[in-house]
């Protein structure tokens, strides 16, 4: 008899996502069978009942079952197909698949060597069997599955990117990252596989190789929102890394990148302020402050770093209230207690200053540039016993201060104490020979010392 159906040759190859334990719900037939495939099932079951030993109209029954999630009947068929022809290696290979979907991994494994053992050289068997290994958790099966699969089929993406993933799992950076390099060869387009190698990238410290991958898929796809965002990040991540090395032009270059693709990230309109006041540019950085500020009105660290701004353009009725709403926003922020402490030390506000200092003390108790600040303004307005106790607990916690100690010496000097305050200067230039304001200070002790021994009359020649 002619046969009057073509046989369906079912070849696809699974991907991994099995991983994701999806639980597979099997509707009734009425539910899920297209209408179009209902008149062919029809008529290859008419077939039948004419013909039970066809195998092929078993067979494409069984696919039209398999399309339509009727798993069991599927089963059914290529178990009918298997019984005329016991070396049929499409209906093994078949079987496999459904057993994969319906997570029966122990018989997927032994339907897919049946397979195998036919058909030894189909690609297709060999990495489906790798996801059968991979869903029992036999790692290692399957990437010798999914390896044999690429020698038969070098191009064969899917196997390279299950591999990478399996490879991820064992913590073997390296040979995931080449298996996604073999994969994104052969499949350049696929944007989940793409993300995946650029996610490895990072997590190996690649940053580069990283960005360079995130914008590959933004050629594929101009919009696609999560890598535009895992852009940013990196790009915002170097410009960081960058500025710290004082390579502030190329800092500036990352962050405004970073902001092509999030233009509402504020942590970025941040640190970008902070390379324009590293490279002396101050308006710019107001303007980029103000910007941060506008996307996040309650950015504290925006405020703080814009009240600095103004601060090195002296404008200091305007940095102060920016310190303060810092403060209002978190009244913790030693920062800006320090900060504000600067402003009205300049205008001249010494009780003010103290006491934002000392809140700062309060927070970061052993903040040396918090603790000489006070100290000098202690010591510029005779309060000589604190600013004394200031410089001596710096010196305490960093002894090659030179500073401390040339200030520790104008405390001695002022209380009389030269020898002390000529120790404390001479400390400060062993640290710091070219201070020349400690050596200036020394000469003055020396007179000083010289003068108060004259007074006293220690050393005159004595007359009868």
């Amino acid at each position: 008899m002619p046969r009057h159906f073509t046989r369906y040759i079912y070849s696809g190859i699974f991907g991994i996502s099995f991983f994701l334990c999806l639980k597979i719900a099997i509707p009734s037939p009425a539910e899920t069978i297209d209408t179009h495939d209902s008149e062919i099932i029809k008529k290859y079951q008419g077939i039948i009942l004419q013909e039970p030993s066809n195998a092929n109209a078993h067979f494409n029954l069984g696919i039209l079952y398999y399309k339509n999630s009727l798993f069991d009947e599927a089963v059914r068929e290529f178990r009918k197909v298997l019984d005329i022809n016991p070396n049929d290696a499409e209906a093994y290979y078949n079987l496999g698949n459904i057993f994969n979907k319906k997570n029966l991994f122990d018989d997927a494994v032994e339907s897919y060597k049946k397979a195998i053992a036919i058909n030894p050289r189909d690609a297709g068997i060999f990495h489906n069997l790798g996801n059968a290994y991979a869903g029992k958790g036999r790692v290692d099966d399957a990437i010798s599955s999914y390896k044999k699969a690429i020698e038969i089929n070098p191009n064969l993406a899917e196997s390279h990117k299950n591999i990478a993933y399996l490879y991820k799992k064992k913590g073997q950076a390296s040979e995931s990252i080449q298996s996604f390099e073999k994969a994104a060869k052969s499949n350049s387009k696929d944007i989940s596989m793409l993300s995946d190698l650029a996610s490895t990238y990072e997590s190996n410290g690649s940053q580069d190789r990283a960005i360079l991958t995130y914008k590959r898929i933004l050629s594929i796809d101009s919009n696609h929102k999560d890598t535009k965002n895992r852009l940013a990040m990196l790009c915002n991540n170097k410009g960081v890394s960058l500025a710290l090395q004082g390579k502030r032009d190329e800092a500036i270059s990352a962050y405004k990148e970073a902001l092509q693709n999030k233009e509402d990230f504020k942590e970025v309109y941040n640190n970008l302020g902070a390379v324009y006041v590293d490279k002396g540019l101050i308006d710019d950085a107001i303007a980029t402050y103000k910007k941060a500020i506008e996307i996040s009105p309650n950015f504290g660290e925006a405020y703080n770093n814009l009240g600095v701004a103004f601060t090195k353009k002296r404008n200091y009725d305007e940095a102060i209230p920016v310190f303060k709403k810092t403060l209002s926003l978190n009244k913790n922020h030693a920062g800006a207690h320090f900060n504000l402490g600067v402003v009205y030390s300049e205008k001249g506000m010494v009780s003010e200053a103290i006491d934002e200092y000392n809140n700062a003390l309060q927070l970061t108790p052993n903040d040396l540039s918090t603790l000489y600040n006070r100290g000098v303004l202690y010591l510029q307005n005779g309060r000589l016993n604190e600013a004394s106790a200031d410089m001596k607990k710096i010196i305490e916690i960093n002894p090659k201060l030179s500073a401390a100690h040339h200030k520790l010496g104008d405390v001695y000097q002022k209380q009389g104490h030269f020898d002390d305050a000529i120790a404390e200067y001479k400390q400060a230039l062993e640290i710091l020979p070219d201070l020349k304001e400690a050596l200036i200070s020394l000469e003055d002790t020396y007179r000083l010392k010289e003068k108060k021994a004259k007074k006293q009359g220690i050393g005159g020649i004595k007359k009868r």
